[in-house]
């Protein structure tokens, strides 16, 4: 009897202390619970990519043959993507003669708008529209014949200034736009400055005046002006046309008839600026959409009968053009740019080992380029995740881009990372 409530007090110890011993079981699964739970949602240290690329690339091999410049006058031959191909003298000014008028066609364009082929608002021409070819005919000048009571279109004005070069056209259409010649000239300098022509000067509609300058830089960035207009662009490719009393209207740019790729633009001539000619061609290169845009002029050229018999004082302009764009041409060549895909090394790794070779993949699609030309290759790496399937883009090498072809080649992974196990995320969290 007297042992009973020490057996009892021994049970109930038993029973505390496995209680304790469950409560503490529970606590350390409870605990581990909330560290598993915390380490499977810890963000994985991110996959290290490696990527190694050639700094330069070379777009076309080969060397370009020279282009050929006068040796006097003035001269400049530039792409359509601002590189020069050929200069002489060419930030000179110096008289460019009827070049000026495809400024005042220009400017007429800017203040009465035509569609290309369009035929524009009818112009009646009166009495002083006959004084301008009168005293225009009794300096010798270059004219187009005209009657009080005439109408002719703005077209039919343009083709009449642009083809022959009528220096009575040039006054009328500079009345016709500002009211007189002087306020249209103001006009004409205005629209040379926002073209950044800043050593050019105009004195007249014509360029029959000494004192209308510019030098071939210049000239180039009206060039490329005029031919984005599409009305200016379509007429001084115009060979032949007439008005309505059947006055032939002939281009004095002999090479569009001579050469597929010449665009013309504008000849000139007078006895103080010698022979004078912008001119833009465009080429065509089996195996690329684009197209090689070419932007030139050349001044104070002296004559060479054997090129234009009937206009020898032209000649010379036109055999610096001609010898120049033919060059220029052979400087360039067409490209698949899937040929120039870079050859990279490095790899996707990982801190769970699983690891991706990675290869640039091509650019489908052509592309122009100077012969010997190469480009700066950059490097662009991409955040990635933890789960980068084959095919994804880890970085991308960038070139200064070829024309309108943007040089952007993607460096993707080999082979796909998954992402690590559940058990590495439990040991490594």
């Amino acid at each position: 009897m007297v042992m009973r409530p020490v057996r009892r007090r021994g049970a109930a110890l038993m029973s505390r202390r496995a209680v304790l011993a469950i409560v503490l079981a529970v606590a350390v699964v409870a605990a581990a619970s909330v560290v598993a739970v915390l380490r499977l949602r810890t963000p994985l240290p991110a996959p290290a990519v490696h990527v190694t690329a050639p700094a330069q690339l070379v777009l076309a091999a080969g060397t370009p043959p020279a282009v050929p410049s006068p040796t006097a006058g003035g001269f400049l031959l530039e792409a359509s993507d601002g590189t020069e191909l050929a200069s002489t003298a060419a930030d000179t000014p110096r008289p460019i003669a009827s070049v000026a008028k495809v400024m005042t066609a220009l400017v007429v364009l800017q203040a009465q708008p035509l569609a290309a082929g369009a035929d524009g608002p009818l112009l009646t021409l009166t009495e002083q529209d006959v004084a301008f070819f009168r005293d225009e005919q009794a300096a010798d000048g270059s004219v187009v014949p005209v009657t009080a009571g005439e109408a002719l279109t703005e077209r039919q004005l343009l083709l009449a200034l642009l083809l022959p070069s009528a220096n009575n056209i040039a006054d009328t259409l500079a009345v016709w736009v500002s009211g007189g010649v002087a306020a249209f000239v103001a006009r004409e300098n205005a629209a040379a400055a926002a073209l950044g022509m800043t050593a050019s000067h105009f004195d007249d509609a014509s360029g029959v005046s000494a004192s209308t300058v510019s030098t071939p830089r210049d000239l180039v960035r009206l060039a490329a002006a005029a031919m984005a207009v599409p009305a200016l662009a379509d007429i001084v490719q115009t060979q032949t046309a007439a008005l309505p009393d059947g006055t032939a209207l002939h281009n004095l740019d002999i090479l569009l008839a001579a050469n597929g790729d010449w665009l013309g633009i504008k000849t000139g001539w007078t006895p103080s600026a010698g022979g004078c000619l912008l001119f833009a061609a465009r080429h065509a290169y089996t195996g690329s959409a684009q197209l090689l845009t070419l932007y030139g002029a050349a001044l104070g050229q002296s004559a060479e009968a054997s090129v234009d018999a009937d206009h020898p004082e032209l000649g010379g302009a036109f055999s610096a053009a001609r010898a120049g764009e033919s060059a220029a041409v052979g400087g360039y060549a067409a490209l698949d740019l899937a040929t120039l895909t870079p050859a990279v090394r490095g790899s996707v790794d990982t801190a769970w080992d699983e690891a991706s070779g990675v290869v640039a993949h091509p650019i489908h699609a052509t592309a122009l380029a100077r012969l010997g030309q190469s480009v700066s290759v950059t490097l662009s790496p991409k955040v990635v995740g933890d789960s980068l399937p084959a095919g994804t883009v880890v970085a991308t090498l960038n070139g200064p881009g070829s024309g309108k072809v943007r040089l952007a080649w993607p460096v993707v992974t080999t082979s796909d990372i998954t992402g690590p196990s559940w058990w590495w995320h439990l040991l490594h969290g």
